[in-house]
């Protein structure tokens, strides 16, 4: 077993400037001059002598579209000599002229004299559609103006709003417009000198405490923090190539603050082929332009201690799951089952947790069964990997310690324990049950579930959550290879159950089932896993939705911790009758019944729970959700989306309060 002790630079280290992934930094201001600090060899854009408004409305297909209404869309106008162009174009020079040179004013009374910091490039403000059939967008104002804050201060708000429907703006949710600050605000101004107005969409009214609710997006994640959340991504996303830029969206309390920081994080994320430092000192081929650098957050709660904690819980979690991104965006070739487990071994020290990684000789010592079966078509062996975080108050050696001997009479009490499972297919080819060459490119993501596992207790570590967390990464590529396995090969599993492989590309509950045997030999209070299992729950929930299944309390927990954390689960049924689906007349089981596509998706559950027993549990799948093969939208790229990471934490969180559903 291999420990680390926790990184200068972890999550729980840091406060105001916080270094993430692509993001140099992401600071609390009260003020629009706010730009954080670069490296001096990054060259900043631009934006002073803007005078286009660009308009973008991300709509798309049927097959891929974000749940937002397409008919609220605005349509994006043409460039070019555009009337809404001249129009702005007149504003920005009538403005100038009353100004005087608008530049050399904001370098005088910004400049060493005064010692304020110089304006972000780009002011982002957020906007619904109006009310009532109200043509103006509503600019969402809270705690952005007095009392709570002066900084839109010089901004003429209602004139922003009467110009946005001009521009083909009507605040639908994603789309976003742009334009110069000089075209709605007074001689005074000198804040950042372009303006990027991201829509919130209809969804923002719905969520109105007094609003009539008429679907489920609020349940999905979709209330106002999320709705937040995402438009802080959306406008993240916008502004690649842009060197800086603030925030003012509403951050008025502690969560609103928390959601607009994880979203501006998520949305500044991209990730680049480098070459993992096999090539030092050669830059990567990449063409894409770099992301939005330096964010700051405009708070009323920035010079507070509850605002910091916000602002360091929620990038903690954006960068887990930029991990997890960039995990599952690692091509097949270079994230082997090895190199995986090397990854998690090295960032799992890095957040000062325990990591023990099982080579092929040790799984086939123990009788592993499952994952030696599906890895025996690869040359690249399994593995599995144990990572564990216990609480201080637990005491060392806490995970080789009984009950009785953690708690006693005088003893504190024991943490609670529990254990998170991923599902870790670095490539599934299908095996000898082959897959149809249009479903292979994106079968590097096999793995996501494993990658959100290891985010998820990295975690839970880097914010210190009063519960033990022991997370176990099956590992193994499936591959059609001279001794790969046969349909009709019978197995065994870890805990002693024999399986009949019926379906080589049904692996995934094969792997599952050997580490769920073996992390409830530790008698966790609760078993979550976490798998891109069934292409079945892409038919049944689509792109956007992922699935569980498990015993009803904790899995109607997991719902909820979804819903507070922005992501979207949906509870499905694990009905007694389809359990005969997995009888087999040659073994315990079989992994699937050949031949029926009815309950594909609940059949798995149903196989997984097989190696449970009776304690609480719960089945995560997330085989549409967690890989985004079309356009981004939202706060989501284009590849790895880290689903499942924000509702893990936030489960364990709610999991380790003094009362709740282990109680």
């Amino acid at each position: 077993m291999t420990s680390g002790t926790r990184g200068a630079n972890s999550a729980s280290n840091q406060c105001q400037n916080v270094t993430i992934h692509n993001v140099s930094t992401i600071k609390l201001t009260n003020s629009l001059n706010a730009h954080a600090s670069v490296d001096d060899d990054r060259k900043d854009t631009d934006l002073s002598n803007q005078a286009e408004v660009d308009t973008v409305d991300e709509a798309r297909s049927a097959e891929d579209s974000a749940p937002a209404d397409a008919q609220d869309r605005a349509e994006a106008p043409e460039t070019g000599s555009s009337d809404v162009e001249q129009e702005a174009d007149q504003k920005a020079d009538s403005a100038k002229d009353a100004d005087g040179d608008q530049d050399a004013d904001a370098d005088e009374d910004t400049g060493a004299s005064s010692g304020a910091e110089p304006a972000a490039d780009v002011l982002v403000l957020a906007a619904a559609p109006g009310r009532d059939g109200a043509e103006a967008p509503e600019i969402l104002l809270e705690g952005l103006v007095p009392p709570s804050s002066s900084a839109l201060e010089d901004l003429d708000i209602d004139a922003l709003a009467a110009l946005l429907p001009s521009l083909g703006f009507s605040g639908a949710q994603d789309s976003v417009v742009r334009l110069p600050a000089s075209s709605v605000s007074t001689t005074k101004y000198h804040g950042p000198a372009t303006i990027l107005v991201v829509g919130v969409g209809t969804g923002w009214a719905d969520t109105d405490p007094l609003a009539v609710t008429t679907d489920d997006e609020a349940a999905l994640g979709h209330d106002q923090t999320g709705l937040l959340r995402r438009a802080a991504g959306r406008a993240t996303r916008e502004l690649v190539g842009t060197g800086s830029a603030v925030l003012a969206l509403p951050a008025l309390s502690e969560a609103q603050l928390a959601a607009v920081a994880h979203g501006a994080a998520l949305g500044a994320y991209s990730w680049k082929a480098t070459e993992n430092g096999n090539r030092p000192g050669r830059e990567s081929s990449s063409k894409q332009a770099a992301p939005l650098k330096d964010i700051s957050i405009v708070s009323s709660l920035s010079d507070t201690p509850e605002g910091q904690a916000a602002l360091t819980g929620a990038l903690a979690l954006a960068e887990a799951t930029a991990l997890t991104r960039d995990l599952v965006n690692e091509p097949p070739n270079r994230l082997t089952p090895e190199v995986f487990a090397d990854r998690a071994r090295e960032a799992g020290q890095e957040a000062g947790i325990n990591v023990e990684v099982w080579d092929a000789p040790a799984l086939i010592e123990q009788g592993f069964g499952g994952i030696l079966g599906v890895a025996q078509g690869s040359v690249h062996p399994a593995r599995l990997v144990r990572l564990e975080w216990a609480p201080p108050q637990s005491g060392e050696g806490a995970a080789n310690q009984t009950l009785s001997e953690t708690e006693g009479d005088n003893d504190a009490p024991r943490p609670k324990h529990v254990a998170l499972i991923g599902k870790g297919i670095t490539f599934d080819s299908g095996g000898l049950s082959l897959k149809p060459a249009a479903s292979m490119p994106e079968m590097k993501s096999d793995m996501a579930g494993a990658a959100t596992v290891l985010g998820a207790v990295i975690t839970a570590a880097r914010l210190a959550l009063p519960i033990r967390v022991t997370a176990w990464l099956a590992l193994a590529e499936n591959m059609p290879g001279a001794d790969a396995q046969r349909p009709s090969d019978i197995i065994t599993m870890f805990d002693g159950t024999t399986v009949e492989v019926t379906n080589t590309d049904a692996e995934g509950r094969l792997v599952m089932a050997d580490a769920l045997a073996r992390a409830v030999t530790e008698e966790p209070d609760a078993v979550l896993d976490v798998a891109t299992l069934t292409g079945a729950q892409i038919v049944a929930l689509g792109d956007h939705v992922a699935a569980v299944m498990g015993t009803p309390d904790l899995r109607e927990e997991v719902v909820a911790a979804a819903q507070r954390a922005g992501e979207s689960f949906w509870p499905m049924p694990l009905p007694a009758h389809l359990r005969a689906t997995l009888d087999s007349p040659f073994a315990d089981l079989r992994n699937t019944k050949v031949g029926s596509r009815a309950g594909g998706m609940l059949s798995a559950g149903l196989f997984l729970r097989e190696f449970v027993g009776r304690r609480p549990w719960a089945h995560l799948d997330i085989a549409g959700p967690a890989y985004n093969d079309s356009s981004p939208w939202g706060l989501t790229p284009t590849g790895g989306t880290g689903m499942g990471v924000s509702t893990l934490v936030e489960l364990l969180r709610s999991l380790s309060a003094e009362v709740s559903i282990l109680s």
